[in-house]
């Protein structure tokens, strides 16, 4: 299993959101390549980035932030938040960017999507599937759609996505600890693709205990920027599941 730290970016800083909402934001004076840099001097391969201000806007705002992580050495990225065309998606591989992150697109007109991976590639390209109220959330978690998260699963699998990132936005920045309930689930109903898990992981037991379903990765942001797991740990346990 891949862990795999968050920055998420509002107006060129680090922040994060508690459950979706842009009024509960904590923000973080460091900034985002400074934030890069520490991820990949301590030994991570993967960033997850995301312009949640892009995903507000629908539309990518913060290129110059995203442009500046993509380039730090020794660490792949995967960006999303506002991608809605394929001339963003080729500026973000230009750039460095090894995949991005299709989520309100995903929901609203897949066959973009599967034209995308089409001329992309498969790896290229990670669904997105933000659950909230146990339907699919879009438009950066503002507005909530009445798709069911296995129907929206099962059309982009038909379509040819292989890659997913779930977030459980109920448990998102709460640091509430993981739904391991509603991702075992959706591991069960899918043990085909590539599944990540995001939302409200709060320990190292919380991501022991989603490689234990047989999650392909993790996604952790407020509890490394809170304190709630140091980088140390976090390592350590990278390590385990990489050995």
């Amino acid at each position: 299993m891949l862990i795999v730290p968050a920055i998420d970016i509002f107006e060129g800083k680090c922040v994060r959101l508690c459950q979706g909402d842009y009024k509960q934001r904590t923000t973080y004076e460091v900034a985002p390549s400074v934030i890069g840099e520490q991820f990949a001097n301590a030994g991570f391969k993967l960033l997850h980035v995301v312009d949640l201000e892009g995903a507000k806007e629908k539309r990518i705002v913060n290129w110059k932030s995203i442009e500046s992580i993509s380039k730090i050495n020794g660490i792949e990225v995967e960006v999303g938040g506002g991608i809605r065309t394929s001339e963003d998606i080729q500026r973000l591989i230009d750039i460095g960017v090894k995949r991005v992150i299709i989520g309100s697109v995903s929901a609203k007109s897949p066959e973009l999507v599967e034209y995308w991976i089409k001329q992309f590639g498969v790896e290229r390209i990670v669904v997105g599937m933000d659950v909230k109220n146990e339907t699919v959330a879009v438009s950066g978690w503002l507005e909530v759609t009445h798709i069911k998260p296995v129907e929206f699963m099962l059309d982009l699998i038909k379509r040819g996505a292989r890659n997913f990132i779930c977030t459980d936005i109920s448990r998102d920045g709460t640091l509430e600890g993981v739904n391991i309930e509603f991702f075992r689930n959706m591991r069960l109903a899918f043990p085909q693709i590539s599944l990540f898990a995001s939302g409200g992981i709060s320990s190292i037991e919380d991501i022991k205990a989603l490689g234990e379903i047989g999650m392909n990765g993790v996604i952790i942001g407020k509890a490394i920027y809170e304190g709630k797991i140091s980088l140390e740990d976090l390592v350590k346990v990278s390590n385990l599941f990489s050995n």
